[in-house]
């Protein structure tokens, strides 16, 4: 099979709602509180919330783009 447009290979960008990343975070706080602070899992996690809530600082209504998680 022969492609003529190949942008349609390429994945859409996700796009997510501040109100979502907001939530998201505070869900995660409530998941590290549960865990404790010292669990290893609650470390993956507040990496997590704290890159949702640098995308939830914006008063804009949407963020466009993938989620980047630093392991």
């Amino acid at each position: 099979m022969i492609i003529s447009d190949p942008s349609v290979l390429i994945p859409e960008a996700a796009t997510i709602d501040i109100s979502e990343a907001r939530w998201a975070a505070e869900y995660l706080s409530l998941m590290i509180e549960q865990l404790g602070a010292e669990s290893s899992v609650s470390l993956v996690l507040m990496q997590a919330r704290r890159e949702l809530a640098s995308l939830a600082k914006s008063s804009s209504a949407t963020i466009i783009g993938p989620l980047r998680i630093a392991a």
